[in-house]
């Protein structure tokens, strides 16, 4: 016999999905192409730095690098920060920088305490460069070579403080394809990335692949300092700067710059242990909260469409089909194989696992562990931004 409640619950659930998805999809629509802005001729270009913090990154930095320093962009400088690596990271970047007088390199051999040595890396970097513009950036990027002629041109253009922007991220399968368009997904919706642009909106964002900011803004929101010991270094400098008034936007701009991300299923778990539990501020409960979203909206009806009979079935099936085509046609707008959507739940199901692995080992190491560094919960709690 069929119970009415649950009728109503499943309803709701496709709804509630219905809605989601939509969000997402508008969102990506909503986002601007770098690749559409045009590039001034004859324009008077400010000059920009890019600050890079490495640590260990000796598979990645020459190719990044090298990609940086081919942009085609004419009053460019960079400073490239060691950050104690036990890897040929130092030498790589000093036979880069013999080879290219742009590029600075600062070695650091100790951390400061009060300090996440990504941030302090970066600050250092910052503290360098006496540039209009600041771009941070990861190790482990590689642009196109016209990417910062465009994005400045649109800064300058629409006068904005800080752009951040959504590259390309290419994965070696199709179960790490499935990941990031579920995670794509939840992202845009959860930080309401079409909203950002909107000055009377508290939304914001910041990603670590691409924040360029106006050093004069940089400075008087007090830059990394003010977020020495956030983990999610990105996202808070973008938070700092949106609610003191600056304007920001984020575009997509997968054909200027590509990002490797994880190579397995296994880096990807452990990958995320520094982020996701300080992405909802180390909250037990708001955490706790999230992990049940996740399995009650995402993953319960691919289960419960094997548990439940009729209507509440035929619902769920409903939520399912509309999961799996929704994931295939995000896939295919940013040019992922859309066969990947159908590893969509055992992807959910990964990623419920690393949230609650995170979570456990925040508690069982009393802090996050983070290129060998341990950052203590009292050192992460006392410098947290309210």
């Amino acid at each position: 016999m069929e119970f009415e409640w649950l009728i109503w619950i499943t309803a709701l659930h496709v709804l509630a999905i219905t809605i989601f998805e939509g969000l997402a999809h508008y969102s990506l629509s909503s986002l601007p192409q770098l690749r559409d802005q045009c590039i001034p001729d004859g324009a008077l270009w400010p000059s920009v730095a890019i600050v890079v913090a490495a640590r260990n990154e000796e598979r990645d930095i020459e190719p990044a690098i090298q990609s940086m320093l081919e942009l085609d962009y004419p009053n460019l400088r960079f400073t490239a920060v060691n950050d104690r690596s036990t890897d040929n990271t130092g030498a790589i970047l000093d036979r880069l920088a013999h080879g290219d007088r742009r590029l600075q390199v600062v070695h650091v051999e100790e951390l400061p305490s009060g300090w996440l040595g990504k941030n302090h890396a970066l600050q250092l970097g910052s503290d360098a460069s006496q540039t209009d513009y600041l771009l941070f950036t990861d190790a482990d990027v590689s642009f196109d070579p016209l990417c910062l002629r465009r994005a400045v041109a649109y800064s300058e253009q629409y006068r904005v403080d800080h752009l951040t922007m959504f590259p390309s991220v290419p994965m070696p399968n199709l179960w790490l394809d499935a990941f990031v368009i579920f995670f794509f997904r939840v992202f845009m919706v959860f930080y309401r990335a079409w909203q950002v642009a909107n000055p009377r909106r508290t939304a914001s964002l910041g990603l670590g692949a691409f924040n360029l900011i106006r050093k004069e803004v940089y400075q008087q929101v007090q830059g990394h300092h003010k977020i020495s010991m956030e983990v999610v270094d990105d996202l808070m400098i973008g938070q700092i700067i949106k609610r003191q008034g600056f304007r920001q936007h984020v575009l997509q701009a997968r054909e200027d710059i590509s990002v490797p991300w994880y190579q397995s299923i296994s880096e990807l778990v452990v990958g995320l242990d520094k982020n996701v539990y300080a992405g909802v501020g180390y909250n037990l409960g708001l955490m706790t909260l999230a992990v049940l979203n996740l399995v009650l909206v995402f993953l319960w009806p691919f289960i419960g469409i094997f548990v439940l009979q009729d209507t509440p079935q035929m619902l769920l099936g409903i939520v399912c089909a509309l999961l799996l085509v929704s994931s295939a046609v995000m896939a295919w707008r940013i040019r992922v194989n859309p066969i990947c959507a159908l590893f969509l739940p055992w992807i959910i199901a990964v990623f419920v696992f690393t949230i609650i692995r995170a979570t456990v080992l925040f508690y069982l190491r009393g802090g996050i562990k983070w290129r060998d560094t341990l950052y203590t919960r009292k050192e992460l709690m006392t410098h947290r931004i309210k």
